[in-house]
């Protein structure tokens, strides 16, 4: 009994699903000259370039996939709610 070529790559596709990516959420960015940064210490606040509620770009190895929110779980932990896919992005 052969293989169709639809189940052949069925195969492939699911022998990749369980290979790990990195995946990043940026929350924003911060140009700091050396002298600043080297004067951070604990309890330092730097503001990034976002404001509260603006998106935040997902990246999974480098590259934007995806943009989403900030959200917290009821578990006080910080989770992202995907609200837009990027061209290109999960495929």
């Amino acid at each position: 009994m052969s293989d169709t070529p639809s189940l052949i790559g069925e195969d492939r596709i699911a022998s990749v699903m369980d290979i790990p990516v990195t995946l990043t959420v940026v929350l924003g960015e911060k140009i700091l000259p050396l002298g600043k940064l080297y004067a951070l210490g604990r309890g330092s606040i730097i503001e990034l370039d976002r404001k509260v509620g603006e998106p935040v770009e997902i990246f999974v190895n480098d590259r934007l996939v995806a943009r989403g929110e900030v959200q917290i779980t009821d578990e006080g932990r910080l989770a992202i709610s995907m609200t837009e896919i990027a061209s290109g992005g999960l495929t």
